[in-house]
Formats: C-alpha cells, structure tokens, sequence
C-alpha cells in the first residue's frame, strides 16, 4: 500500500491543535501536582484530549499512532494507580486494557474504511 501524502487540512490543524494542548495539560498536571486528585483529572483529559486529536488526525503517521496510544495508555494506568489504594496491579491491568482497546478501535476503523471504499467492485 502506498503511503499516503500529508496535507494540511483544518481537521489536522484541530487535532494538532488537541495534540499539543493535551501534551501542555499532562506536563503541567503531572510537573506541578504529582500524585494528587488534580493531576489524576487532568491525565484523563489529557488522554480524551490525544484520542480526540487521533480521530481527527488523517493520514496518522505510525510514529504518532503508536506513542499516542502509549501515552493515552499510560495516562489510563497512571489515574488507576492513584485513584485506587495505589495498586500496581491495578495500574498494569488498565495500562494493557486501554492500549488494546484503543489499538483494537484505530486498526478497526481503518479495515472498514478499507472494506467500504470498494463497496462498489
């Protein structure tokens, strides 16, 4: 398959737009407020925020997929792991959960795209 030429649209200039905010939020949250209630709230928006930045983000290079799942993941593991009695287990279980249904959501979305567009043949 060829790759695919990037344009700039307002749909990417949203997302990186999205990217680079949430990427602020979660340095932030997590320079200034380690550890507390704040910066759990502000690490799940700032994975809402990456996921969101995703979708709209077309074509998404691999590098920018694969960390921004890795970070969206992380964010999950770390507000378990300060939202719940400080569990490790915990923190893993929904790490591993995220990254798959995140990676399972993105690889999902691009077969049936691949399906529908030749729905016609």
């Amino acid at each position: 398959m060829a790759k695919q030429p990037f344009h700039w649209t307002i749909s990417n200039l949203f997302a990186t737009v999205l990217l680079v905010v949430g990427a602020g939020l979660l340095v932030i949250a997590l320079l200034t407020q380690f550890g507390t209630r704040l910066s759990v709230e502000a690490t799940v928006t700032a994975a809402i925020l990456f996921l969101v930045g995703l979708i709209f983000f077309k074509p998404t290079p691999f590098w920018l997929l694969t960390s921004t799942i890795g970070l969206i993941s992380l964010c999950a593991g770390y507000a378990a792991y300060f939202s719940t009695p400080y569990t490790w287990l915990g923190a893993i279980i929904a790490t591993v959960v995220m990254a798959g249904i995140v990676s399972y959501g993105f690889n999902l979305g691009q077969v049936m795209k691949r399906r529908h567009s030749r729905w016609y043949q």
